[in-house]
């Protein structure tokens, strides 16, 4: 009786390390990856979107420009004079960020006013040919923008810009990862800003750009462009395959943002560890000779 029961415990603690395996291997089940979900276009390349309320405008891999007037529900061939918005511009508020011809940061203090904006003090040079920029409205001043040779500027608070992240190779074989779109909310709703990458998915600060994690569980690792709808309090990600959604969290808990992928590849870690010493501990236990009249 005794050995039966030991053996279910080998089996039981074998099937465990298998599952838990599968989520240090980064298998992780869909209820622990629930950060991104699929809106529509399954197996389809989405290379632009942009969202504002019910509509949300795509661009297939094809080149097709398909519409949607129903939150994603349903999507059609785009009607001719649909159109994405101007790359390379930001208005939040009453001011404007855009990267002018030369590569460098201009401001706008007041949109309402005529009169040509002025190149920000400090703005590096981004490169002939940059347009990725965005500047979140909870985090007033404060402006993110991508250089063509994929280096991520930040402007802070204090108008001071620094580089805020480099990429490191994907692999020896693939390389450093290119940088396709980076966005944020122009409503005060979150102070993350969303970066989005052929390789890494998406990455997210949640601290005006200082520190960066992967936010990408529930994405595949080709995300081509992303756009924050304010009105709908969602992120929406175009990627290798299809269009994925994040929603924010609801009032009045904050938006908390954690890679959910590591988190469980630790605590799967650490589960294999205790579950493979009990295992072991057992095997031992069944080893050992009894001795006769015990």
């Amino acid at each position: 009786m005794g050995s039966d029961r030991r053996r279910r415990a080998l089996a039981l603690s074998a099937a465990l390390c298998g599952v838990l395996t599968a989520l240090v291997a980064g298998n992780a089940p869909a209820w622990a990856a629930a950060w991104w979900s699929p809106v529509a276009l399954q197996g389809e390349a989405i290379t632009r979107v942009a969202a504002a309320g019910d509509t949300i405008l795509v661009r297939t891999g094809l080149g097709e420009t398909l519409r949607s007037i129903d939150g994603g529900k349903n999507f059609t061939t785009a009607p001719p004079g649909a159109g994405f918005p101007p790359t390379g511009v930001v208005t939040v508020g009453t001011q404007r960020w855009e990267i002018d011809a030369g590569g460098r940061v201009v401001h706008i203090a007041n949109v309402a006013q005529s009169g040509p904006g002025v190149i920000d003090p400090g703005s590096p040079d981004l490169g002939a040919g940059a347009d990725l920029i965005a500047a979140p409205a909870a985090l007033p001043g404060v402006v993110v923008a991508v250089s063509t040779d994929g280096t991520v500027w930040r402007r802070g608070q204090d108008g001071d810009w620094k580089q805020a992240l480099l990429l490191l190779p994907a692999s020896a074989v693939q390389g450093v990862p290119r940088i396709t779109s980076v966005t944020a909310f122009t409503q005060p709703l979150s102070a993350a800003i969303y970066l989005g990458t052929d390789g890494y998915g998406v990455l997210i600060s949640t601290d005006g750009g200082d520190d960066w994690i992967r936010a990408g569980a529930g994405l595949p690792d080709s995300v081509y462009s992303l756009s924050a709808d304010s009105a709908r309090h969602a992120l929406y990600a175009g990627t290798s395959d299809g269009l994925r959604e994040h929603v924010l969290q609801a009032l009045p808990a904050p938006p908390a943002y954690r890679d959910a992928a590591l988190v469980w590849r630790w605590i799967g870690i650490g589960a294999v560890t205790l579950i493979a010493s009990a295992a072991a501990l057992l095997g031992m236990i069944r080893l050992v000779p009894r001795r006769v009249g015990a």
